[in-house]
C-alpha cells in the first residue's frame, strides 16, 4: 500500500521550520489525501519549546486552511498534548506524549531536548541510575494515557532517543525491556477501553538520532500480539520529511506480523490492510 497521510506534523505555530501553508503544499505535491496538524501544546514552563502561544489563533488558522483546500486535501486539527500541559481548546484528535521527567522544585527537565541535558539529568536527578530514570519516564506515559485518553500515544520509547549518541541505556537488557514492556501492556489495556492507538514514528531517524523508528521491535511485537492499532507518522517539522521512511516502516511492520495499519482518511482514522510484500 502507499501511505498518503500524516497526522503528526509541526509548523511555525510551535517548533516547526515551515508554515502550515508550506506543509500543505508539500502534502499536495506528494499526493496526500489527508494532513493533520499537531502543534505542541502550551508549555510555558519550558522556554526552549513553549508550544502554542495562542490556541485560538492556531485553531482558526488550521480551520481556515482546511476550508480553502476542501476537495483537494482533508486537513484535520490535532495537537501533541504533553502530559504537563493544560488545553483550553478542543481538537479533532490528540497525540499524547511525555517530553519531561517529573518536575523537581518547580523545575522541568526535558527528555528529548539534547544529549547533554539528558546526561546531566541522569546524574543530577537520578544519581546515574538509568533504570530509575526509565521508570520515571514510563510511569508518566502510563499516567497520561490513563488520565487523558489521547487518541494516539506518541513516540512511546522516546527515552531511548539519544542512546545511539551517548550510550546511556542497554536497550537489549532484560530489566530495561521488562520495564518498557510492562508499561506498554498497561497502556495497551487502557487503549482497549476507548479505542486509542500507538504511533510508529520516524522522526528520530529523520533527525539523525536513531537507526530505527519508535517503538523498538520488541515493543512493536507486543503491540501486534495485543492487537493494538498502530498509525504511521514522521513527526515532521519541515516539508522535506513529511513522508520520511514510510515505505521502509511498512515493510518493517509486515515482517513483524502486522496485517493492518491505521490511516487518516477523509478526516477519520480507518484501518487499512497491509498488502503482502
Amino acid at each position: 500500500m502507499e501511505y498518503l497521510s500524516n497526522a503528526h506534523t509541526h509548523s511555525t505555530f510551535c517548533d516547526g521550520k515551515a508554515t502550515i501553508e508550506e506543509m500543505v503544499q508539500q502534502a499536495l505535491a506528494l499526493g496526500f489525501t489527508d494532513l493533520g496538524f499537531s502543534s505542541h501544546s502550551p508549555a510555558p514552563f519550558d522556554p526552549s519549546c513553549p508550544g502554542i502561544q495562542d490556541e485560538k489563533a492556531y485553531k482558526k488558522a488550521v480551520e481556515d486552511l482546511a476550508r480553502k483546500n476542501a476537495g483537494k486535501l482533508a486537513i484535520s486539527l490535532g495537537i501533541e498534548w504533553d502530559y504537563f500541559s493544560d488545553l483550553q481548546e478542543t481538537y479533532d484528535y490528540t497525540i499524547g506524549s511525555v517530553h519531561y521527567f517529573s518536575p523537581r522544585n518547580g523545575e522541568y527537565r526535558s527528555v528529548d531536548q539534547s544529549p547533554e541535558l539528558l546526561a546531566e539529568t541522569l546524574q543530577e536527578w537520578f544519581q546515574g541510575d538509568v533504570l530509575a530514570m526509565v521508570r520515571d519516564y514510563y510511569q508518566l506515559v502510563i499516567q497520561h494515557v490513563r488520565q487523558n485518553h489521547p487518541t494516539i500515544v506518541g513516540h512511546f520509547d522516546l527515552i531511548a532517543k539519544f542512546n545511539d549518541r551517548i550510550h546511556y541505556l542497554d536497550e537489549v537488557d532484560e530489566e530495561y525491556q521488562s520495564i518498557a514492556a510492562e508499561a506498554l501492556l498497561s497502556v495497551a489495556r487502557e487503549l482497549k477501553t476507548y479505542g486509542g492507538m500507538v504511533e510508529v514514528n520516524t522522526g528520530g531517524v529523520s533527525r539523525g538520532w536513531k537507526q530505527t523508528a519508535y517503538p523498538d521491535d520488541f515493543l512493536l511485537t507486543l503491540l501486534q500480539q495485543e492487537n493494538i492499532p498502530i498509525i504511521l507518522s514522521s513527526d515532521s517539522h519541515e516539508p522535506a520529511t513529511l513522508n520520511f521512511g514510510f515505505k521502509e516502516e511498512l515493510e518493517r511492520l509486515r515482517k513483524l506480523g502486522f496485517k493492518e495499519v491505521t490511516v487518516l482518511t477523509n478526516g477519520k482514522f480507518e484501518k487499512r490492510r497491509l498488502a503482502e510484500s
